[in-house]
């Protein structure tokens, strides 16, 4: 029985679900829950992947939660799967039996390409795409703000125009045209704009690309500076945090919650920001100080708020959050349809089991 060592990632688990009949079935019926939004038949589909690989089904699966785990648990581990973890010429060497490494996602700066190939070790990267979905959902949201969809949403008549604020009345037809008679302000394009990318990993890239695409001008900051290799794809320009703020028509965040990035956006932060600048959480919640975030939605300085994570999930009722126009909500549905995540666990199980 082949074994397979991961890093203990909530997703990556559907990996274990599927090769480890071992597995508590707690858990399966947790996933089986958690895909049946898209994937109804879920014993269906593992049974028709579990069928494609017949040198790896059935696995022995160890997920490890950290650098000292991994290193001990891959004495006898044919494939490992690692996200941030290492591997490196320590854990190469405790892993005598090592066919392939997976990484779950495109940078594989944790991983020494020069001493996986010195041993004949495989490889395998995947370019996630619930990565490409987040992404997509949060330069949607910038779009949607850009455009004032959600405020504009069926009012195609004065009335409702009006009630909306806007002073709709159609132009002198016989001079001008007709175009905005609803005569909304403040319409933007993401053409010319800047857009501060807050971490520039898997989802952050994506985003940026985006960006570069559509003619924005992309700065980002996070801790450290990528290669000059990784940021001219992107157009992106690296600055301290500080001059992102201060620069950015577009906010987009894209880091981890950590002791490190909890309350990042604070009063201060919301301070430095552009009037009328554009603020968008595909993250974590936490990362934005919840008291400052209503303090900076009531004082309407801002162009938007747009936010697919919550501090309460599901968020209750009377979410204050909902009272203010310019706040887009959505319910943590970035991620896209299941089948994203689904076609991810089948190319990664078919990497690991053509090495294997």
């Amino acid at each position: 029985m082949p074994k397979i060592v991961a890093q203990d990632d909530v997703i990556i688990r559907t990996a274990q679900v599927i090769l480890d009949p071992k597995t508590d079935p707690e858990r399966y019926a947790a996933f089986a829950d958690y895909y049946r939004v898209d994937i109804p038949d879920f014993d269906g589909w593992v049974g028709r992947v579990r069928r494609t690989v017949p040198e790896l089904y059935p696995a022995d699966f160890e997920m490890v939660a950290d650098q000292d785990a991994l290193l001990n648990a891959v004495g006898d581990a044919d494939g490992i799967i690692c996200e941030s973890l290492t591997i490196g010429e320590a854990e190469l060497d405790a892993a005598p039996k090592l066919k392939v490494v997976q990484n779950f996602g495109t940078d594989t700066r944790n991983i020494d390409l020069d001493a996986c190939a010195a041993r004949g070790v495989k490889v395998h990267t995947l370019r996630r795409r619930v990565n490409v979905a987040v992404a997509e959902h949060a330069f949607a949201m910038m779009l949607a703000m850009a455009k004032k969809l959600s405020l504009l949403n069926g009012r195609i008549d004065e009335a409702s125009l009006h009630e909306a604020g806007f002073p709709a009345r159609m132009h002198d037809r016989r001079h001008a045209a007709a175009a905005n008679w609803g005569r909304v302000d403040g319409l933007g394009t993401l053409y010319g704009a800047t857009v501060g990318c807050l971490g520039l990993g898997e989802i952050g890239r994506e985003v940026a690309s985006r960006a570069h695409a559509f003619g924005a001008n992309v700065l980002y900051h996070q801790r450290n500076r990528l290669p000059e290799d990784i940021e001219k794809p992107l157009g992106a320009t690296y600055c301290s945090f500080e001059d992102l703020l201060a620069r950015s028509d577009y906010v987009s965040i894209h880091l981890p919650s950590n002791k490190s990035t909890e309350a990042l956006i604070d009063a201060g932060a919301f301070a430095r920001m552009k009037d009328g600048a554009y603020l968008v959480n595909i993250s974590r919640a936490a990362i934005i100080d919840r008291g400052a975030l209503m303090n900076v939605l009531e004082s309407d300085r801002l162009g938007g708020i747009a936010l697919d994570v919550h501090y309460e999930e599901p968020s209750p009722p009377d979410e204050p959050l909902k009272n203010y126009p310019k706040a887009l909500l959505t319910p943590h549905s970035a991620v896209a349809g299941r089948h994203n995540a689904a076609a991810d666990m089948e190319e990664l199980i078919s990497n690991l089991a053509a090495a294997i």
